[in-house]
């Protein structure tokens, strides 16, 4: 989203007409709309609504080189027949991308409280918090962008620095739409256009998926720093020292709006590199923990598991599997939970214990209820047999050789 408020402010700066405003709320409406037909039908129009956004990708890709065509020929010819082309044409670019891009901006509001949580947390408030900091942060790249874009002193500097943003996100678009057109087979992936596979811009466009932000950033940097040099001081004569005050306020101003759009593209890299790898990390592993284990019987102590927090336990078969297990007291009476440390829906992902009481899902990030390790179904541990007795936990290594296979 960052990189397209970089494009829609220099739109609505270049357009200078209402209806790209009335364009940008029809976009969101329309983009509203499919989020709820998803919500309230999520089976039964899953695989249409899928279908659709690969379609929708493919058209926003094509009517975005249209207005790279577009306003290419009218910075050229300067004729406004096709000023007004262009303005229509520049309207349904932002229309659509917003109908592509708002339903899944839209879905992260269903994830602000997670699986097992309490509805009303401190981290369900920061997930929304994060979430409006976020649109906050495209809102003023937009404002910033476009107070930016309309302080360049002559039209052809406006058309260059659109024509540039029009083409970053025309090659965005265009790269995410091979995929589209594989996945709707209509191209293969051996396909091939001037010596370059489709595989091969799938899995560019995959591993780079911040590469078309940060050339939009780069651009909006080259422009600030234009509008800089060329707003340092007044020019010409003034009949009076008023009009000069006027004009150094002007410019300073011009200059304002450029430091505010360096500031708001930072945070935005900020967010998208070191507060993306912060979030997505990976825990650091819990080390398995030593046992007894005599004529095939493991057995635990529960004093060394009765602190509340996940244990971890390894145990490798005469198969060479190496069958992780867990064991935590629950928060709820004197019972234990017991499991393997891998579930039915995500294999053998794995379990970590974040903070002091939240169990996670190393796959799926669902937090699991204490109360319920040890119980069959849904992203929890595998159960087994077990026997609690004198003081520890007893494991016939046969009833873990027979999930041996799960953890090849």
């Amino acid at each position: 989203m960052a990189a397209f408020s970089i494009l829609i402010g220099m739109i609505i700066s270049f357009s200078r007409r209402k209806f790209n405003l009335i364009s940008v709320i029809i976009g969101m409406l329309a983009g509203l709309s499919v989020f709820c037909v998803r919500l309230y039908d999520p089976r039964g129009m899953n695989l249409i609504l899928i279908a659709f956004n690969r379609k929708l990708i493919v058209t926003v890709a094509v009517i975005a080189l249209i207005s790279l065509a577009v306003t290419f020929l009218y910075s050229v010819s300067k004729n406004n027949f096709l000023r007004l082309v262009n303005f229509y044409v520049l309207s349904i670019l932002t229309l659509s991308s917003l109908m592509y891009l708002f339903p899944p901006i839209l879905q992260y509001t269903r994830e602000f409280i997670y699986f097992g949580e309490a509805g009303i947390s401190t981290n369900a408030m920061l997930r929304a918090l994060g979430f409006t900091l976020g649109l906050c942060v495209c809102l003023l790249l937009t404002l910033s962008t476009y107070e930016v874009h309309r302080s360049l002193n002559t039209e052809r500097q406006k058309n260059i620095f659109l024509l540039l943003s029009l083409m970053i996100f025309a090659l965005e678009f265009s790269a995410s739409s091979f995929a589209a057109l594989q996945r709707l087979k209509i191209l293969k992936t051996a396909d091939s256009f001037m010596g370059i596979s489709v595989f091969d811009v799938m899995i560019w466009r995959d591993a780079n998926p911040n590469a078309f932000l940060f050339a939009q950033l780069g651009l909006a940097l080259i422009m600030l720093l234009f509008v800089i040099y060329i707003h340092l001081k007044p020019e010409g004569t003034f009949p009076n020292k008023a009009l000069l005050r006027k004009e150094k306020a002007r410019l300073r101003d011009c200059r304002r709006w450029s430091w505010s759009l360096c500031a708001f593209g930072f945070i935005a890299v900020f967010i998208v590199i070191v507060l993306h790898y912060y979030d997505t990390k990976p825990p650091a592993e819990i080390q398995p923990e030593p046992y007894d284990i005599k004529d095939g019987i493991i057995s635990i102590e529960l004093t060394k598991v009765s602190d509340g927090h996940l244990h971890k336990f390894s145990y490798v078969t005469p198969g060479g599997y190496d069958v992780r297990f867990l064991v935590v007291k629950k928060p709820a009476g004197t019972a234990y939970g017991v499991g393997l440390d891998a579930c039915e829906i995500c294999g053998i992902a794995g379990y970590y214990e974040r903070g002091d009481d939240e169990v996670v899902c190393r796959r799926c990030d669902v937090v699991m209820n204490k109360n319920t390790i040890g119980f069959k179904g849904g992203c929890n541990p595998v159960p087994f047999e077990y026997e609690l007795r004198a003081g520890r936990i007893y494991i016939d290594v046969k009833e873990l050789e027979k999930h041996e296979k799960r953890f090849r």
